[in-house]
């Protein structure tokens, strides 16, 4: 259903930027903090952490009169930072997008993440492994599960969609941010990490950034008031040991010298690696393994999640592994060029 006014907020973040081009026709105005998106046609500047999102209250007035939904994609994804600063933007600057949901009778599109099915299980954001660890993401969690709770006790009509691990275009490779497990597979390709933090049989859910824009777009389209949807590989998830392999097939064809790594239990770190190390490993060194472990808690899943691809009006279908596995191949690639620059 076209014809809408919808304001999409951290519309220069990973989400929003993929979802701006697929809603080219709905009158979409781009909000962003600092950095303008590119192609985005209309923008307005917002500041979650500021009081009528810190626009004057005429232009406060004159957006709520216009807007018809917002797609709320800005967080703080960046799980080192502290508890503040992420409460600040993904509770305290949700509150605000509320209340301007509220002054507009607007519906709100809440983005969270498939990984609050985590919350207050092992792996939910605790950290695995290592009392040690600079990665936050039992914060970041707690922040997007208290979110959806925000949104469903706010009254107002909404609907809440959970992407899972977000990676590159499906063609392309390319995200507008490298995200955690990118970032793990640079370690892996780079021999920065020669062992993947997990246990045997878990998997990680990876979807491509262009079908979670098709999946919001899905959900815009059908002019869903209600419910709750899953944007996610599902039964699509790549184990573990086939992430690693997808990993050092696609280095080595590329041309990379890449080396063996493996699965190792992730309570090898405080048993054999930190008393071995822990007196010649750079400080660095030891916070970047402290933060692979936790977030490898995480994003590391002993069973599958639910997915919303096949069941959505108008959707995408559901991803099938080899599709998943293609889209990975294509993200790898992808970060490999930027390795190679």
């Amino acid at each position: 259903m076209t014809g809408r006014t919808v304001l999409v907020t951290g519309a220069s973040g990973v989400v929003g930027t993929a979802v701006l081009p697929e809603l080219a026709d709905y009158d979409v105005i781009a909000g962003v903090f600092r950095r303008l998106p590119t192609g985005s046609g209309r923008a307005v500047r917002l500041d979650l952490h500021a009081p009528s999102l810190g626009l004057d209250r005429r232009a406060y007035r004159e957006l709520c009169a216009e807007v018809d939904v917002v797609i709320n994609s800005a967080a703080i994804v960046n799980f080192s930072a502290d508890q503040a600063e992420v409460d600040r933007l993904n509770i305290e600057g949700l509150g605000r997008v509320i209340e301007f949901a509220a002054e507009a009778d607007a519906l709100v599109m809440q983005v969270s993440t498939a990984y609050v099915a985590r919350h207050g299980k092992a792996g939910g954001g605790e950290r695995r492994g290592t009392e040690k660890a600079s990665a936050r993401t039992d914060e970041y969690v707690a922040s997007k599960y208290l979110g959806e709770v925000m949104v469903r006790d706010s009254g107002l009509d909404h609907v809440i969609v959970r992407p899972a691990i977000v990676i590159g275009d499906s063609v392309t490779g390319v995200i507008r941010q490298n995200q955690a497990v990118h970032t793990l597979a640079e370690y892996l390709l780079t021999g920065r990490l020669p062992f993947i933090p997990a246990h045997p049989g878990t998997y990680f859910d990876l979807v491509p950034q262009d079908l979670v824009a098709k999946g919001i777009r899905a959900v815009l389209d059908a002019d869903l008031r209600a419910g709750e949807f899953w944007l996610t590989a599902g039964p699509a998830g790549v184990p573990v040991e086939r992430y690693l392999e997808l990993v050092t097939e696609t280095g080595r064809e590329c041309g990379l010298d890449v080396p063996a790594a493996r699965v190792a239990d992730p309570s090898i770190v405080d048993r054999l690696v930190r008393p071995a190390f822990a007196d010649v490993l750079p400080a660095e060194d030891l916070a970047r393994l402290d933060s692979v472990v936790a977030v490898c808690g995480l994003v590391i899943i002993p069973e599958l999640l639910p997915t919303s691809f096949g069941a959505l009006p108008g959707g995408p279908a559901a991803l099938t592994p080899a599709q998943v596995e293609e889209a990975w191949r294509c993200s790898i690639r992808e970060l490999i060029r930027g390795l190679q620059k």
